[in-house]
Formats: C-alpha cells, sequence, structure tokens
C-alpha cells in the first residue's frame, strides 16, 4: 500500500495530475485492488493496514495529513485496524478520525520510534483524547507510530530504548484506559 503513502503528498498528486492522471480515479484503483485482494479470506482473519510514511535510520521518505485518502481507506477500506503515524506534525490533525467506518479500530502511532527522547506522558494522553472527539476512545489504541527496524538497517535506537518506549505505550494505556 505504499502507493497510498505517495498520494499523501500533495506535490505528488500535483504533479500526477499536471500530466494527466486523475489522482482520485488512482486512490478508486488502489481502493478495489486491496478489497479485492481480501476477498475470501477466512472470517476469522484480522486485516490491519498501516500507511507507512518511511523508518529508515531514523528518517521518513513522506509526509501530508490523512485528509487526502481517509474517504478512501478510513471509510471503504475492508480491514479491521488503522495504524496510523501520528508522532509529528507530518501527519496533521485527527479530523479526518470522523471518516472512519464504525467497523474499523485505530491505532495511533503517537510513539515516535526515530527517537530515543520518551515523549511526555501528559501531552500523549491529552493527544488521545483530541482523537477521541472524532472518534469514540473504546476504538482507539496506542502505540509506536511504526516499526523499530522497518529495514535492516533499523533506527538510531538501542535495545534498552527501544523496551523504554514499549513500555511508555504501556503506562500511557493502562492511565489512558485503565
Amino acid at each position: 500500500m505504499i502507493l497510498m503513502c505517495f498520494i499523501l503528498r500533495r506535490r505528488v498528486a500535483n504533479n500526477n495530475e499536471s500530466v494527466g492522471i486523475d489522482i482520485e480515479e488512482v486512490k478508486e484503483q488502489l481502493l478495489r485492488v486491496n478489497n479485492f485482494a481480501l476477498l475470501n479470506k477466512p472470517e476469522d482473519m484480522v486485516i490491519n493496514f498501516h500507511i507507512c510514511r518511511g523508518n529508515y535510520h531514523s528518517t521518513y521518505f513522506t509526509s501530508g495529513p490523512y485528509d487526502t485518502v481517509a474517504d478512501y481507506v478510513f471509510a471503504k477500506e475492508n480491514v479491521n485496524a488503522l495504524f496510523l503515524e501520528y508522532d509529528d506534525e507530518r501527519s496533521g490533525g485527527f479530523a479526518p478520525l470522523s471518516k472512519i467506518s464504525e467497523d474499523k479500530k485505530v491505532v495511533l502511532g503517537l510513539i515516535t520510534t526515530k527517537s530515543p527522547v520518551l515523549e511526555d506522558k501528559e501531552k500523549v494522553s491529552a493527544r488521545i483524547n483530541e482523537a477521541a472527539n472524532y472518534i469514540p476512545l473504546e476504538r482507539l489504541y496506542l502505540s509506536p507510530q511504526c516499526g523499530f527496524a522497518s529495514c535492516e538497517i533499523g533506527n538510531k535506537l538501542t535495545e534498552e530504548q527501544q523496551w523504554a518506549k514499549l513500555k511508555l505505550v504501556k503506562e500511557i494505556a493502562n492511565e489512558v484506559w485503565g
């Protein structure tokens, strides 16, 4: 689903449109392909979807708010949960969460895997509560924004720093959801 990630970037969409590519049609096609691939999955199979913005050696390759794909991925993608990166300003605000269909859960990636610095618990809790203005708290979850080693090079964190991040996720989750 890397193409949806590129579409987040307005410049990419503009470049495609400037050469006659209808970006809305591309989004529709990507949605059809993804949903077609899941047509015959077993009933008890859980499908989660992550729009990765890149996670190579503590850097990223794309940015942009989810507004550009919310009508497709959030509303119509046949998945059980969305894993969304919200660890910095690259992702925009939480308003697109209001487009998520009622059958989906949302995992908020509010803890960055790109830096060893631990996030402030109060700020993360406040962001979860802000997201709950758009989707009920009982359908929200917390996680790191991406994997700690999405490729063989990984990120600039030690194993101990990674465990500290996961401990932080658990502590915040216990405080917010009990």
